[in-house]
């Protein structure tokens, strides 16, 4: 049986999981008895304590010396008649022993830490003494003991102990008994279970190597066979060797014909394969400007199936006519390899989309150019992207200009003392804070023009995080906006507690900033704009909403976009459209999240999400 190594590492595993059964019993099960044993004095000497505070009248009473009833003796010898109770003690709430079935205790005063930290806080203290041993004020004892500290309250203040000691010799043998019958149960299991298996093992091993004797037996017929069955195929063989080299010969020529099939075939493929793979359109024409192959992206460009296609000539196709004329005979596109743009309409009615087309030469070996290949790509996005930089451009100088102007103005006339003469204090005043506010303007919309350029560059914006309190960010937001007369009314609902987080409170500020403007600018008729407030013990939420103009779907798809703006007829809505990219590049360099609802002509809403431990980013 140990031969073999299956059946031996069974043994030994049986053999380790029986001798594991009075371990168990050792090491989990007497340790559970004895925790159990130990929590249940603990509950009958609180019951006694408290059966004793109460029939001696004492509760709510604190203990002192010479406030124990006079008749506390004589009911403590009538409790004595349980032989299981060996000593009882009161002690007052400095540590005093009041009282004590052992008189010459009285008086003395039990300094322990662990009357002080534990039973002066109102936590119940015991220990078990094992015979021999020291209790917890270090007396021996040739008994098996629970000595336990009841504390009572009087009025939420430690009014004093109850020590009560316990016989638990009977138990701890009782307890013992039981894990030692336990244990040779488990081990006479043991020993039955490790007999049946061995048994079973040894019955098994016998099988096993019968089988084994068996397959040794049919493996040499079987290697008999073969040899015979060898000497015969040798003689088939040699018989069949002529017949096969002439086969041989004529395969040879098959094979190289059909692997110069196959590597033609292979060779197409893998150019139908990388024009097909390729994203952008490629289109093949001969010297009369037929179509002689186009790709697939070419086809989903141009909206023209290859078959329809195929052999039609160039100017059937919806390209330039500029493009055209230059690829004819005589034209500069094949020699100058030009470039032109076209556009071609969307068959849903969307708007056209933008391609360009990069010509060159199809040249034969001879340095001909029977043809030409047009590579086209899908430029309508960057081309919306310069549309939407030179828009930005015109407002950025307009945004640039008209605080400047408002700068240039107020200094130029305050610079004038004759000027100045003429004003009272209050104008002056005025001038100068409307100086200010557009100064502020100004440095916000260049703080705008270096994020964004960071944010282009792959640069991580600056974040200086420290503790925040977002209630305060909000109201110093808003105020400037109430008292502007705007016709817009403010409702704000935050909760009592401040809504404190680990943020950059300036970039919050201008987070805020951003929204409440949006908001005000986008609501040109006035109404309500509501301001929410939120939060939990992870995160906080921000919502800002209005009444305003709103937003179609569309538009509501690019909000984020750089330089773009959601109502460009409203020219009376200052901003270059860079608010919202950076705002939500300022929430998520916080590892937060912001999202927008908004209906068209019924208003917007942004919410914000912000965690409190911060995400520096």
């Amino acid at each position: 049986m140990f031969r073999i190594p299956f059946l031996r590492n069974l043994f030994i595993l049986a053999l380790v999981a029986t001798c594991c059964l009075p371990l168990y019993t050792l090491y989990v099960l007497h340790p559970s008895y004895h925790r159990q044993l130990i929590h249940e004095t603990e509950e009958e000497s609180a019951r006694f304590a408290s059966y004793l505070v109460r029939s001696l009248g004492m509760e709510g009473v604190v203990l002192e010396r010479d406030i124990l009833p006079a008749d506390t003796i004589e009911k403590v010898c009538l409790l004595q008649a349980d032989n299981l109770l060996i000593k009882l003690r009161f002690f007052s709430p400095q540590g005093e022993i009041l009282y004590s079935t052992l008189p010459e205790e009285i008086g003395q005063v039990n300094d322990k830490d662990y009357f002080r930290q534990v039973v002066a806080k109102g936590r119940i203290f015991s220990k078990v003494v094992s015979k021999n041993a020291p209790t917890a004020d270090g007396q021996l004892t040739n008994i098996d003991v629970v000595e336990t500290y009841v504390p009572f309250q009087v009025s939420g203040v430690f009014g004093g102990a109850i020590e009560v000691y316990y016989d638990i010799t009977r138990r701890v043998y009782q307890t013992n008994l039981l894990t030692l019958r336990t244990t040779l149960a488990l081990i006479g299991v043991a020993v039955v279970l490790m007999f049946a298996i061995s048994l079973a093992l040894r019955n098994a091993g016998r099988a096993m190597t019968e089988r084994q004797q068996a397959e040794d037996a049919l493996r040499r017929a079987n290697e008999d066979l073969e040899r015979r069955v060898a000497e015969r195929t040798q003689e088939l063989q040699e018989a069949n060797t002529q017949l096969t080299g002439e086969i041989t010969e004529r395969a040879m020529a098959q094979v190289a014909l059909t692997d110069a099939l196959e590597e033609t075939r292979a060779g197409r493929e893998q150019l139908d394969g990388i024009l097909r793979s390729v994203s952008d359109g490629l289109l093949v024409t001969d010297g009369e400007l037929r179509i002689v192959h186009m790709n697939s992206a070419a086809e989903q460009m141009l909206g023209v199936p290859l078959e329809k296609a195929l052999g039609q000539t160039l100017d059937t196709l919806p390209v330039s006519r500029q493009l055209i004329d230059a690829l004819r005979p005589g034209g500069a596109a094949l020699e100058n390899q030009m470039i032109f743009d076209f556009q071609v309409d969307q068959a849903s009615g969307e708007g056209n989309t933008v391609f360009q087309a990069r010509v060159s030469a199809l040249n034969d070996g001879e340095g001909l150019a029977p043809g030409a290949v047009l590579l086209i790509h899908d430029v309508t996005r960057e081309r919306e992207v310069e549309r939407m930089k030179n828009a930005f451009l015109g407002m950025a100088a307009h945004e640039l200009n008209t605080p400047l102007s408002v700068i240039i103005g107020y200094t130029e006339l305050l610079s004038n003392q004759s000027a100045v003469a003429t004003l009272s204090t209050e104008q002056v005043h005025e001038s100068l804070s409307l100086v200010h506010t557009k100064a502020i303007a100004l440095s916000r919309l260049v703080d705008d023009l270096l994020d964004v350029s960071r944010i282009e560059s792959g640069q991580p914006l600056n974040l200086e995080f420290g503790s925040c309190c977002l209630n305060e960010v909000v109201l110093d937001v808003l105020k400037p906006y109430q008292g502007q007369g705007s016709g817009h009314s403010f409702e704000l609902q935050c909760p009592d507690e401040p809504l404190s987080l680990e943020a950059d409170c300036g970039r919050l500020e201008q987070v805020v900033e951003n929204l409440i403007s949006n908001a005000v600018k986008y609501s040109p008729h006035g109404g309500r704009l509501r301001v929410v407030l939120d939060g939990d013990d992870d995160s906080c939420w921000l919502t800002v909403a209005d009444q305003g103009i709103g937003m179609t779907a569309e538009q509501l798809q690019r909000v984020f976009d750089r330089f773009y703006r959601a109502d460009t007829s409203n020219t009376a809505a200052q901003g270059v459209g860079l608010g919202l990219s950076v705002t939500r590049h300022i929430v998520e360099a916080h590892g937060g999240e912001i999202g927008i609802d908004s209906r068209f002509g019924e208003g917007t809403r942004v919410m914000i999400k912000l965690p409190r431990g911060g995400h520096p980013g």
